[in-house]
């Protein structure tokens, strides 16, 4: 396995932020464990809170959607994720002018953000309470750059 070094957080021009609740702080590489080519992640950690989680270097790619069925891709690898959003989520949201699709995206990167790179993530439930919710509350809020702490 190749890792290679990297100081590049920014997924297009979002800078990466903690998912963790009452967190928000910027994420920063972890050089330690680096970038894997063979996976397309990068290890990043909050120095604030110190979560730990993965980006996708060059975002997640979505591949195909049916109904409120969303599967992403990144990388080289051949790992995939699946995001399920409730009826209500893509209420919420569309309310706020986030499209159905860009909410799947946002979803798809705090689950790597969370550590999960694979299988199915379902956005639904108790959406206020959920680290989830909080983590698309803040994207949708600061779509062009970094959120303020």
């Amino acid at each position: 396995m190749r890792v290679e070094r990297s100081s590049d957080l920014h997924k297009g021009d979002m800078m990466m932020r903690c998912p963790a609740t009452d967190c928000g702080e910027a994420m920063q590489p972890d050089y330690r464990a680096g970038y894997d080519a063979v996976s397309g992640l990068e290890c990043l950690f909050c120095p604030r809170c110190g979560h730990r989680g993965m980006k996708a270097r060059d975002g997640v790619q979505l591949l195909f959607t049916g109904q409120h069925e969303y599967v992403f891709s990144y990388g080289p690898s051949l790992s995939h994720l699946k995001v399920i959003l409730s009826t209500v989520a893509i209420n919420i949201f569309r309310v706020q002018g986030i499209p159905p699709t860009q909410l799947a995206r946002h979803v798809a990167d705090w689950a790597l953000l969370t550590g999960q790179v694979c299988g199915t993530v379902r956005f639904s439930g108790d959406l206020v309470l959920s680290s989830c919710y909080a983590y698309c509350q803040q994207q949708a809020s600061h779509p062009s750059g970094v959120s303020p702490v």
